[in-house]
């Protein structure tokens, strides 16, 4: 049985830097692996972790997603003069070059496929790569966006051709869009890619229309590749659990640069992976109208390639996972010790018997002396949070009102007592 988390990361990676005035690039920085990492150890994260060694990746290992004539050509960068570097950058967007820099892409792709390893042969159960430089918007033939080598890409063919992996689904939680991995796996139905990102109408970098939710994917690969473009800045926790329980879960299931947020996020992360409990959200309110207009698109584009995007019939999966969506939150905003029970009525016809097996694993370990409890009958759904202490037990009984047509429907709360009423009312998400 694999257990704990592995952390890999080696100080030799942050040893390049840009040698030139360039506005664009002057912000990619070697403290921003440096500065993550102190942050892991003042947070005592560093040594719960395994620490795993640092090797280099082979020619054969990067020519997975790289061409023979563009790993040529970065060899060559160790023995150019400053001047050449800059010459070779200009070739080209928003990357630099540095002495240095190949040696450094090697042991960041070298890194990744060794936590893939580790985690394959359940050596560990999880673990983060702190790497640099980057690599989602790297391609085939180019260098991106300060990455040289796409290094989750290889990561995932390398599990693929070594491991025969058929199902590999990379979640790209950053600012931007990770292009190179959309184009490396876009005719590729065994990688599942899903990207949420700053769009802005494509006036955010990298600007490409194929950064919007209409690109699914091509021939075999549509469907699978799913990009939620956010278009108003200022998202809060509320947008992005909206964009997880309404897109991401239902699909996964089914099928920075700022160096203070940059380290709480990278120590945050590995503590949420080693098993400590993720920091209380509060201040949740609905999603805004920006946020809702783009899950909305996204489901639209993928409800062709996925079930749980389509409306079969009365009290169907989908349906269903759309509903929780938004009483879960709730739930756990009241207090997130939360384990799911369901009580089925026989007589019911459904297909959610995934549904139940989602939520379950979603809530699992979440223990703290609270139950919700699902009851499911065939006119209406009723959810009841059970409360402890066990001497004053309360019920509180969530009514859920709907239509037999498929509409996604805002939350109105009424309290009685100790009876929460809710309806949903007031169509604001059509699916």
């Amino acid at each position: 049985m694999a257990s704990g988390s592995a952390l890999i990361f080696d100080e030799e990676m942050s040893r390049y830097k840009l040698l030139w005035k360039d506005p664009v690039c002057e912000i990619e920085v070697p403290e921003r692996v440096t500065v993550s990492y102190e942050a892991l150890k003042t947070h005592g994260v560093t040594q719960r972790c395994k620490q795993l060694p640092v090797r280099q990746a082979t020619e054969q290992e990067i020519l997975l997603a790289h061409s023979e004539e563009y790993l040529e050509a970065v060899k060559q960068t160790p023995k150019m003069s400053v001047e050449e570097l800059m010459a070779f950058s200009k070739q080209y967007s928003d990357v630099y070059f540095h002495q240095n820099i190949y040696h450094c892409a090697k042991l960041a792709v070298g890194a990744t496929l060794q936590l893939v390893d580790s985690v394959v042969k359940r050596e560990v159960r999880n673990g983060m790569a702190l790497v640099r430089p980057p690599g989602h918007h790297s391609q085939r033939s180019a260098a991106n966006g300060f990455c040289v080598f796409n290094n989750v890409a290889i990561a995932a063919l390398h599990a693929k051709k070594n491991y025969n992996l058929n199902r590999v689904l990379i979640v790209d939680w950053d600012i931007h869009h990770g292009q190179g991995v959309q184009y490396c796996f876009e005719e590729d139905p065994s990688v599942l890619y899903f990207s949420w990102h700053r769009y802005e109408n494509q006036t955010f970098w990298p600007n490409l229309p194929e950064s919007d939710y209409t690109s699914v994917g091509k021939g075999k690969g549509c469907g699978f590749n799913i990009n939620l473009p956010w278009n108003k800045v200022g998202l809060t926790n509320s947008d992005y659990l909206a964009a997880f329980f309404h897109v991401l879960l239902p699909i996964a299931y089914e099928g920075g640069y700022n160096l203070t947020s940059l380290a709480q996020s990278v120590c945050q992360t590995v503590q949420s992976l080693i098993g400590d409990p993720a920091p209380r959200l509060s201040g949740l309110t609905a999603a805004c109208e920006s946020a809702l207009e783009s899950i909305q698109n996204v489901r639209n584009a993928q409800s062709s390639y996925w079930s749980c995007f389509k409306h079969l019939g009365y009290f169907t999966a989908g349906f269903m996972q759309a509903v929780l969506s938004l009483i879960l939150p709730l739930a756990y905003e009241f207090n997130p010790c939360l384990v799911l029970g369901v009580v089925r009525d026989s007589g019911a016809k459904t297909h959610l018997t995934p549904v139940w097996g989602h939520l379950t694993s979603l809530l699992q370990g979440l223990a703290g002396g609270q139950t919700l409890t699902l009851l499911q009958v065939r006119v209406f759904t009723y959810f009841c949070i059970i409360l402890k202490p066990i001497q004053n037990i309360h019920l509180h009984f969530f009514l859920i009102s709907f239509y037999f047509k498929c509409f996604f429907f805002s939350l109105y709360v009424v309290h009685f007592k100790c009876i929460y009423f809710i309806f949903l009312n007031k169509c604001i998400y059509l699916f």
